[in-house]
């Protein structure tokens, strides 16, 4: 098994930036495809650092990846707390942090992981930010087989409005940048 690497390209960098560049303009919904040895979050991360306003929230779930477990990755990248105990009242609080921030940009690491329940929670976040003045971007990270996972019946709201699918590419021999 190889290392995995934080680097890739400046051609994919410049590639990537300049797809962040419009989903940020349109608030739209991005999803980075990233091979299995590239951290594909982090290269989104160094990306978003060069996006002035841009307040990045990177959700990270554990096991099971419900919809529990996103809203604790949710209140632990905003800072709120132990999430209550009733899951309406989680989802609120979220919602009002986000709102509250003048450009957030919501990451989700890892959203091939996802359950139906926590995917379906993204879209209608994203959805909801949607009829707000200040709408909001949605990056979602996986690799390959975040598309397979895109095209359940469940999720082909969510699926048919992501705006950008965007494929990261390493080059071996090509000059890289490393995320940081």
């Amino acid at each position: 098994m190889g290392e995995v690497a934080t680097a890739v390209s400046d051609e994919a960098f410049s590639a990537l930036a300049e797809n962040l560049g419009h989903i940020l303009e349109t608030r739209a919904l991005l999803c980075v495809i990233a091979p299995e040895n590239v951290q594909g979050e982090a290269v989104v991360e160094a990306a978003l650092s060069h996006c002035d306003g841009a307040d990045p929230v990177v959700v990270t779930t554990a096991a099971p990846a419900n919809l529990a477990a996103l809203l604790d990755a949710f209140h632990a990248a905003l800072h709120l707390g132990v999430r209550p105990r009733r899951l309406a009242d989680a989802q609120r609080a979220v919602e009002n942090e986000l709102a509250r921030r003048p450009w957030p940009v919501v990451v989700v690491r890892d959203a091939h992981l996802l359950r139906t329940e926590a995917l379906l929670y993204v879209y209608g976040l994203w959805s909801l930010f949607q009829q707000r003045e200040r709408r909001m971007p949605v990056v979602l990270v996986g690799p390959e087989r975040i598309r397979s996972v895109l095209r359940r019946p469940s999720l082909a709201s969510l699926e048919s409005c992501v705006f950008i699918w965007h494929r990261l590419t390493t080059a071996d021999g090509i000059r890289l940048r490393r995320a940081t």
